[in-house]
């Protein structure tokens, strides 16, 4: 069974993979209609002009993202986010079931709010369901070095569950706990939640841990399942890893 993200390209335009099939098939008679030399669509040259913009949202939507650094501004508090224009994507390793979903995600971003800039990790894990526990990030096999978003325990917050926005304070006892993205000066996500029930955990980045990121072979994730096993997801090659590196020289 495929699990459709919100990552994946058809839905940010607004229709589905069936509709991309269905379009491509009619371009594709339409190419062949020009090459025996019969007009495009008949008495209707506005509906050319529109096979030829749904060529373009096709080629659009086949070709990567141009740039992978991205910014945008938060209207509501006029911070500036830098992300990645696709978070990382890693694969689980485990055999999860065609009901289960095998990927998990992670994207450095930068918040900027009058020259005041703080570094960040979002990672995303697909735990459904069970107590919640907190992800480890391998950089080149070695555990990266991830910092809570606040080190005052009395900070902690409201107990976090499955699908929330989640972070760690620091002097608490380590339990996850429900994230207000007001403490990083936003109103809003800076990565879209790839399905409805991951959960969304938040860290502050230092330097090192960023250049780490930028510079690895590969990267893995892991964490416990809703059994309490072990799960780990995993991406490595330079490719698959590049945006991290054009990040670090925004």
């Amino acid at each position: 069974m495929y699990i459709r993200h919100s990552l994946d390209c058809p839905s940010r335009f607004g229709f589905g993979f069936e509709g991309i099939f269905t379009m491509k098939n009619k371009l594709g008679g339409a190419a062949n209609s020009l090459k025996r030399g019969y007009p495009l669509f008949p008495g209707n040259a506005a509906a050319g002009a529109l096979a030829c913009g749904l060529a373009a949202v096709l080629g659009a939507c086949a070709a990567a993202p141009s740039e992978p650094v991205s910014e945008k501004l938060d209207p509501d508090t006029a911070t500036t986010v830098t992300i990645l224009s696709r978070p990382i994507e890693l694969l689980s390793q485990s055999n999860r079931g065609n009901k289960t979903d095998p990927f998990a995600y992670i994207a450095p971003f930068e918040t900027n709010r009058m020259g005041a800039r703080d570094l960040f990790l979002w990672v995303s894990t697909p735990q459904e369901q069970g107590q919640l526990t907190q992800p480890r990030v391998l950089c080149n096999g070695q555990p990266l070095d991830l910092q809570p978003l606040s080190q005052d325990g009395a900070a902690a917050g409201v107990h976090a569950k499955t699908g929330d926005n989640v972070g760690l304070v620091g002097g608490s006892s380590g339990a996850p706990v429900k994230v207000d993205l007001s403490q990083l000066q936003l109103s809003r996500a800076p990565y879209e939640a790839p399905v409805p029930w991951s959960t969304q955990w938040y860290f502050r980045l230092p330097a090192d841990s960023l250049k780490c990121l930028a510079d690895a072979d590969g990267i893995s994730l892991e964490l416990r399942d809703a059994d309490g096993g072990p799960d780990q997801f995993t991406t490595s090659g330079r490719k698959n890893l590049a945006s991290l590196e054009a990040f670090t020289r925004r």
